[in-house]
């Protein structure tokens, strides 16, 4: 299997055949590669090789805490797996035999315990994976007695792959499409491993067959399940958070990986549709634009737009080294934002989700380090006024050079400046001023950082905050129900709005929350962008300020903040009806809501210029009504409010 659909005819083909030990994430070639590299103190391999004695997980007198039921307690099983893979990397590559140890008594004290097939969620595979992981690459310690090395092996077989296979056949009962990547994958490299470890080539084939044909997001066609130009493959956890969409695309890597060491090419199936995956959410992540298709699925997430969520995080993630040194090194592919994210966070660190580390164990070629040069300048710096507060944004550097940044202020043009704020693992070229002085001009510069050092300053932008006061003419605010709350206005922003409600909610047959509105007459539109979001907010039109009126709205604020939702209540008093929109909504989020005849509406957009319609209602309401901005609890900021 894995032979139809590899990549360019030229590229090389895997290390070796079913049955190498240990062929895991690591050959014994890989091992040898990282020690003598180690031992010369070469770059960039001893740079990384420093980061990872500092790990916790990495020291001789960790402890493992196993359960029964290894689903109980599905995170400390995965940190107690990472431990052991690290501290048999620090024996390897040190000679010290006490780490060793230390991974045999996790690993034992995991296989003595566990006695039952985990519960709960296919979240587990994790877990599953990472143990089998660094079983396979513990195997060949001669200091893990074949007695306990068998019993290790027993557990695999008899209690943790019915788990991964049970996901992969069945998926928790569960309509297929709902199950994501990052849950999909995990299980699928879980199996692919505990084949190897087992050398079990029917369990080992299942996995493979997965990766290239399943019904479930781990297969490689659903999990980059739309080709965009550039070489770019859409991720499909891309508009739920960048950090289940790299997740997901990270844990494929992991089956590429092992699959590839075992002499079957997985990386380069499908026209390397996995470099894709990777490059797309590696651009979205170093700060540029990529193009989306809106996404759906059987439980209608409605993902209309790529999620900001997580977005240019460099502090998780840690899984880059391993897609550049394979597809840019090994095979001599074009895979320039992989290489540009590989290169801003490297030394890789370790992470709760992945081992880590990769500058370490996956570099096949010396590199200097620093990766890159001191960045310049970042570029086309601008300030925009807010209430108690300055936005700031800007350009960054040419050439993916930058991981971080410092933001200087001064309330003198020139300086000189002081220091607010000041990164370097995250690539975001944006910042807000919550600490500006209302009435003050504040001038700002902006500079970036990297591992070779920090940039000049680009140059001066500046603002001046305001306080709120008053609402605008013809702006009322009420309290609808049993609630009291405040609202407040400032002319910036295009218009700002702050909203503080204390409401009891949104919903049913009658209503309380804090409400600041219009009287309006015949067909209308409202806009608004949500900066900042307390529960359930958004925009609403009513007949009247009676609890139990009449409504169309559309709001933020459910399942954890982040379900847009609209709603209608046809009559007065009767139950206000509710229907989803984007599942995965953050704020910065705009909204509108729109009135025709007694159609009301509602859509929403990343940027006030491409709008989704979340849907339409009927209510038949007075053609004199009220439209406003609308909070249940909480504090809440609105800009670029427009009501015509």
């Amino acid at each position: 299997m894995g032979g139809s659909g590899a990549g360019d005819a030229g590229s090389v083909g895997p290390v070796g055949h079913f049955g190498v030990h240990p062929g895991g994430l690591h050959t014994l070639a890989d091992l040898d590669r990282m020690k003598t590299q180690v031992a010369a103190a070469a770059h960039p391999w001893i740079d990384d090789w420093k980061v990872l004695l500092r790990d916790s997980q990495a020291q001789n007198t960790y402890t493992a805490a196993p359960v029964a039921d290894m689903g109980a307690n599905r995170q400390r099983a995965d940190a107690d797996a990472h431990a052991a893979y690290l501290n048999t990397i620090r024996w390897y590559v040190s000679g010290d035999t006490s780490f060793a140890d230390a991974a045999v008594r996790i690993c034992n004290a995991w296989s003595s315990t566990v006695n039952t097939v985990p519960s709960g969620t296919g979240l587990v595979g994790l877990p599953i994976m990472s143990f089998a992981l660094a079983g396979e690459l513990l195997r060949n310690y001669s200091g893990w007695t074949p007695t306990d090395f068998a019993r290790f092996k027993n557990m695999m077989s008899t209690y943790l792959y019915p788990s991964a296979h049970s996901f992969l056949t069945n998926h928790l009962g569960s309509c297929i499409s709902y199950l994501t990547t990052s849950w999909d994958a995990r299980n699928m490299a879980a199996v692919l491993t505990i084949g190897v470890l087992l050398d079990d080539k029917a369990k080992f084939d299942e996995a493979v067959t997965y990766y290239e044909s399943g019904p479930g997001n781990g297969a490689i066609g659903h999990a980059v399940w739309m080709l965009q130009p550039g070489n770019l493959g859409q991720a499909s956890e891309s508009g739920r958070d960048q950090e289940h969409g790299t997740l997901g695309i990270a844990d494929l890597g992991v089956v590429g990986q092992v699959a590839w060491n075992q002499g079957v090419d997985l990386f380069g199936y499908d026209n390397n549709r996995l470099l894709a995956g990777a490059e797309y959410v590696a651009r979205y992540n170093l700060w540029h634009e990529v193009p989306f298709s809106p996404f759906n699925d059987c439980v209608n997430d409605n993902e209309y737009y790529i999620s900001p969520n997580g977005h240019g995080r460099l502090d998780d993630r840690p899984v880059y080294s391993l897609f550049y040194n394979h597809y840019g090194v090994l095979e001599g592919l074009a895979a320039p934002n992989t290489q540009a994210m590989a290169n801003l966070m490297s030394p890789e660190h370790g992470s709760a989700d992945h081992f880590g580390y990769g500058t370490l164990t996956f570099t096949l070629v010396a590199s200097p380090y620093p990766p890159l040069a001191v960045p310049s300048p970042p570029s086309g710096l601008a300030a925009t006024a807010g209430v108690s507060r300055n936005y700031l944004s800007w350009t960054p550097p040419n050439g993916d050079t930058a991981q971080g940044y410092v933001v200087r202020r001064s309330t003198t043009s020139g300086g000189p400046y002081t220091t607010l704020a000041s990164w370097s693992a995250s690539t975001a070229a944006e910042y807000t001023d919550a600490t500006a002085v209302n009435g003050t001009k504040h001038y700002y510069v902006v500079s970036a950082v990297n591992q070779a050092g920090t940039s000049g300053n680009s140059s001066e932008a500046s603002a001046t905050p305001v306080a709120a006061g008053g609402l605008p003419a013809g702006w009322t605010r009420a309290d609808i129900g049993s609630t009291g709350g405040s609202a407040t206005y400032a002319a910036v922003g295009n218009g700002t709005f702050l909203v503080n409600g204390t409401g009891t909610g949104i919903g049913g047959a009658s209503d309380s929350f804090t409400y600041a509105y219009q009287n309006v007459t015949g067909d209308h539109t409202i806009v608004a962008r949500l900066v900042t979001a307390g529960t359930k907010v958004g925009l609403m039109m009513r007949e009247t300020v009676a609890a139990n009126s009449a409504l169309a709205v559309i709001t933020l604020g459910d399942t954890g903040g982040r379900e847009t939702k609209r709603g209608t209540r046809a009559s007065t008093g009767a139950n206000l009806n509710w229907f989803t929109g984007n599942e995965f909504t953050v704020v910065p989020v705009w909204y509108r809501l729109q009135r025709a005849g007694n159609t009301f509406t509602a859509s929403q957009s990343p940027d006030g210029v491409t709008w989704f319609t979340v849907g339409s209602g009927t209510v038949a309401m007075s053609i004199s009504y009220l439209v406003g901005v609308a909070v249940d609890s909480g504090a809440t900021v609105f800009d670029n409010v427009s009501s015509e």
